[in-house]
Protein backbone atom coordinates (compact mmCIF):
# COMPACT_ATOMS: atom_id res chain seq x y z
CA UNK A 1 0.00 0.00 0.00
CA UNK A 2 3.04 2.29 0.28
CA UNK A 3 3.74 2.13 -3.44
CA UNK A 4 2.32 4.61 -5.92
CA UNK A 5 3.15 7.44 -8.26
CA UNK A 6 5.77 9.70 -6.68
CA UNK A 7 3.85 12.81 -7.76
CA UNK A 8 0.19 11.85 -7.81
CA UNK A 9 0.30 9.23 -5.11
CA UNK A 10 -2.07 6.31 -4.85
CA UNK A 11 -5.21 6.42 -7.03
CA UNK A 12 -8.59 6.49 -5.32
CA UNK A 13 -9.18 2.90 -6.42
CA UNK A 14 -6.21 1.74 -4.37
CA UNK A 15 -7.56 3.42 -1.24
CA UNK A 16 -10.94 1.85 -1.91
CA UNK A 17 -9.44 -1.62 -2.33
CA UNK A 18 -7.63 -1.42 0.97
CA UNK A 19 -10.17 0.41 3.13
CA UNK A 20 -13.64 -0.13 1.66
CA UNK A 21 -14.63 -2.51 4.44
CA UNK A 22 -14.07 0.14 7.13
CA UNK A 23 -17.19 1.84 8.50
CA UNK A 24 -18.00 5.10 6.67
CA UNK A 25 -18.08 7.28 9.79
CA UNK A 26 -14.76 5.85 10.97
CA UNK A 27 -13.21 6.59 7.58
CA UNK A 28 -14.55 10.15 7.63
CA UNK A 29 -13.04 10.66 11.07
CA UNK A 30 -9.77 9.20 9.78
CA UNK A 31 -9.78 11.62 6.84
CA UNK A 32 -10.48 14.53 9.19
CA UNK A 33 -7.56 13.52 11.38
CA UNK A 34 -5.23 13.08 8.41
CA UNK A 35 -6.18 16.50 7.03
CA UNK A 36 -5.81 18.22 10.38
CA UNK A 37 -2.65 16.47 11.52
CA UNK A 38 -0.68 16.43 8.27
CA UNK A 39 -1.61 19.30 5.97
CA UNK A 40 -3.85 21.88 7.66
CA UNK A 41 -1.00 23.61 9.49
CA UNK A 42 0.43 24.81 6.16
CA UNK A 43 -2.84 26.57 5.39
CA UNK A 44 -3.00 28.10 8.87
CA UNK A 45 0.54 29.43 8.71
CA UNK A 46 -0.04 31.13 5.36
CA UNK A 47 -3.64 32.27 5.93
CA UNK A 48 -4.23 32.60 9.68
CA UNK A 49 -7.44 34.56 9.14
CA UNK A 50 -8.91 32.10 6.63
CA UNK A 51 -10.56 29.27 8.54
CA UNK A 52 -12.67 27.82 5.76
CA UNK A 53 -11.06 24.36 5.87
CA UNK A 54 -11.11 24.42 9.68
CA UNK A 55 -14.80 25.26 9.76
CA UNK A 56 -15.57 22.42 7.37
CA UNK A 57 -13.78 19.84 9.52
CA UNK A 58 -15.44 21.18 12.67
CA UNK A 59 -18.88 21.08 11.02
CA UNK A 60 -18.39 17.48 9.95
CA UNK A 61 -17.36 16.46 13.45
CA UNK A 62 -20.37 18.25 14.90
CA UNK A 63 -22.74 16.49 12.53
CA UNK A 64 -21.21 13.09 13.26
CA UNK A 65 -22.12 13.71 16.89
CA UNK A 66 -25.49 15.45 16.56
CA UNK A 67 -27.00 14.15 13.29
CA UNK A 68 -29.12 17.31 13.37
CA UNK A 69 -30.73 18.60 10.17
CA UNK A 70 -29.61 22.13 10.98
CA UNK A 71 -26.01 21.01 11.12
CA UNK A 72 -26.46 19.25 7.79
CA UNK A 73 -27.54 22.51 6.17
CA UNK A 74 -24.47 24.19 7.59
CA UNK A 75 -22.33 21.48 6.01
CA UNK A 76 -23.47 22.54 2.55
CA UNK A 77 -22.34 26.09 3.27
CA UNK A 78 -18.88 25.16 4.52
CA UNK A 79 -18.42 22.76 1.59
CA UNK A 80 -19.15 25.63 -0.82
CA UNK A 81 -16.67 27.79 1.05
CA UNK A 82 -14.02 25.11 0.60
CA UNK A 83 -14.80 24.94 -3.12
CA UNK A 84 -14.15 28.68 -3.33
CA UNK A 85 -10.94 28.30 -1.28
CA UNK A 86 -9.79 25.54 -3.60
CA UNK A 87 -10.42 27.68 -6.70
CA UNK A 88 -8.47 30.57 -5.17
CA UNK A 89 -5.40 28.44 -4.44
CA UNK A 90 -5.12 26.15 -7.48
CA UNK A 91 -1.49 25.20 -7.98
CA UNK A 92 -0.40 26.03 -4.44
CA UNK A 93 -2.39 24.70 -1.49
CA UNK A 94 -5.67 23.78 -3.15
CA UNK A 95 -5.57 20.19 -1.94
CA UNK A 96 -6.07 21.32 1.67
CA UNK A 97 -9.58 22.79 1.24
CA UNK A 98 -10.20 19.98 -1.25
CA UNK A 99 -9.62 17.38 1.47
CA UNK A 100 -11.78 19.31 3.95
CA UNK A 101 -14.55 19.59 1.36
CA UNK A 102 -14.36 15.85 0.72
CA UNK A 103 -15.09 15.23 4.40
CA UNK A 104 -18.28 17.31 4.13
CA UNK A 105 -19.41 15.76 0.86
CA UNK A 106 -18.81 12.24 2.14
CA UNK A 107 -21.50 12.56 4.81
CA UNK A 108 -24.42 12.57 2.38
CA UNK A 109 -22.90 10.62 -0.49
CA UNK A 110 -24.24 7.20 -1.45
CA UNK A 111 -20.75 5.72 -1.50
CA UNK A 112 -17.27 6.44 -0.12
CA UNK A 113 -15.85 7.95 -3.31
CA UNK A 114 -15.39 11.37 -1.67
CA UNK A 115 -13.39 9.78 1.13
CA UNK A 116 -10.99 8.18 -1.33
CA UNK A 117 -10.69 11.47 -3.21
CA UNK A 118 -9.95 13.19 0.07
CA UNK A 119 -7.15 10.75 0.84
CA UNK A 120 -5.75 11.32 -2.65
CA UNK A 121 -5.75 15.06 -1.88
CA UNK A 122 -3.96 14.59 1.45
CA UNK A 123 -1.28 12.35 -0.02
CA UNK A 124 -0.97 14.58 -3.06
CA UNK A 125 -0.32 17.57 -0.82
CA UNK A 126 2.34 15.71 1.15
CA UNK A 127 4.08 14.56 -2.03
CA UNK A 128 3.88 18.01 -3.58
CA UNK A 129 5.77 19.46 -0.66
CA UNK A 130 8.70 17.05 -0.91
CA UNK A 131 8.77 17.24 -4.71
CA UNK A 132 8.84 21.04 -4.56
CA UNK A 133 12.17 20.98 -2.74
CA UNK A 134 13.41 17.82 -4.49
CA UNK A 135 13.52 15.84 -1.23
CA UNK A 136 12.43 12.67 -2.99
CA UNK A 137 13.97 10.49 -0.29
CA UNK A 138 11.21 11.67 2.04
CA UNK A 139 8.39 10.22 -0.05
CA UNK A 140 8.21 6.92 1.89
CA UNK A 141 8.33 8.91 5.13
CA UNK A 142 5.33 11.01 4.10
CA UNK A 143 3.32 7.99 3.08
CA UNK A 144 4.09 6.20 6.31
CA UNK A 145 2.99 9.29 8.25
CA UNK A 146 -0.35 9.24 6.44
CA UNK A 147 -0.85 5.54 7.07
CA UNK A 148 0.07 5.97 10.73
CA UNK A 149 -2.62 8.61 11.22
CA UNK A 150 -5.24 6.49 9.49
CA UNK A 151 -4.31 3.45 11.54
CA UNK A 152 -4.54 5.46 14.75
CA UNK A 153 -8.20 6.18 14.03
CA UNK A 154 -9.20 2.97 12.29
CA UNK A 155 -7.40 0.65 14.72
CA UNK A 156 -7.27 2.45 18.08
CA UNK A 157 -5.29 0.68 20.82
CA UNK A 158 -7.42 -1.67 22.90
CA UNK A 159 -8.87 -0.12 26.02
CA UNK A 160 -7.30 -1.58 29.10
CA UNK A 161 -9.99 -3.33 31.09
CA UNK A 162 -9.34 -3.07 34.78
CA UNK A 163 -10.44 -6.07 36.82
CA UNK A 164 -13.70 -5.49 38.59
CA UNK A 165 -13.28 -5.92 42.30
CA UNK A 166 -15.97 -8.18 43.61
CA UNK A 167 -17.68 -7.55 46.91
CA UNK A 168 -16.50 -9.06 50.19
CA UNK A 169 -16.20 -12.84 50.07
CA UNK A 170 -16.45 -15.25 52.97
CA UNK A 171 -13.14 -16.23 54.53
CA UNK A 172 -12.14 -19.88 54.25
CA UNK A 173 -8.83 -21.47 55.11
CA UNK A 174 -9.18 -23.60 51.98
CA UNK A 175 -9.22 -20.58 49.64
CA UNK A 176 -6.57 -18.19 48.28
CA UNK A 177 -6.70 -14.44 48.74
CA UNK A 178 -4.80 -11.40 47.45
CA UNK A 179 -3.72 -8.11 48.97
CA UNK A 180 -6.54 -5.56 49.00
CA UNK A 181 -9.28 -8.16 48.91
CA UNK A 182 -12.24 -7.67 51.23
CA UNK A 183 -13.41 -10.61 53.32
CA UNK A 184 -16.12 -11.42 55.82
CA UNK A 185 -15.41 -13.59 58.83
CA UNK A 186 -18.03 -15.23 61.04
CA UNK A 187 -16.10 -14.19 64.15
CA UNK A 188 -14.10 -11.08 63.22
CA UNK A 189 -16.53 -9.39 60.83
CA UNK A 190 -15.35 -7.38 57.79
CA UNK A 191 -11.66 -7.80 56.97
CA UNK A 192 -9.18 -6.43 54.42
CA UNK A 193 -6.16 -8.44 53.30
CA UNK A 194 -3.00 -6.38 53.84
CA UNK A 195 -0.33 -9.02 53.17
CA UNK A 196 -0.24 -12.54 51.78
CA UNK A 197 2.24 -15.39 51.99
CA UNK A 198 2.19 -18.91 50.67
CA UNK A 199 0.09 -20.31 53.51
CA UNK A 200 -1.09 -17.19 55.35
CA UNK A 201 -2.68 -13.77 55.02
CA UNK A 202 -2.60 -10.74 57.28
CA UNK A 203 -5.93 -8.97 57.62
CA UNK A 204 -7.08 -5.73 59.21
CA UNK A 205 -10.04 -6.05 61.55
CA UNK A 206 -12.80 -3.44 61.95
CA UNK A 207 -11.08 -2.06 65.09
CA UNK A 208 -7.85 -1.46 63.14
CA UNK A 209 -5.89 -4.36 64.60
CA UNK A 210 -4.14 -6.94 62.44
CA UNK A 211 -4.52 -10.69 62.55
CA UNK A 212 -2.86 -13.52 60.65
CA UNK A 213 -5.09 -16.20 59.17
CA UNK A 214 -4.38 -19.37 57.24
CA UNK A 215 -5.02 -19.84 53.55
CA UNK A 216 -4.63 -22.71 51.13
CA UNK A 217 -0.99 -23.09 49.96
CA UNK A 218 -0.49 -21.68 46.46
Amino acid sequence: MLRGDSVKGLPSTAWQTNLDDVDRDVMIRALIEATRALILEEWTSKRPADRRPHRALEAVERWLTSRAEGDLEHLKEVAKDCTAARSETIGTDHRIPEAARACAWALTAKDKADIWDGLVAVEGELLARVNLVAEYHRIPEQRKALLAVLKRVIEPPPVEVKPVMSGPMPYSASANFSVGQQLTHVKFGDLVVTAAGDKWIDVTLPDGTTKRLAQKPK
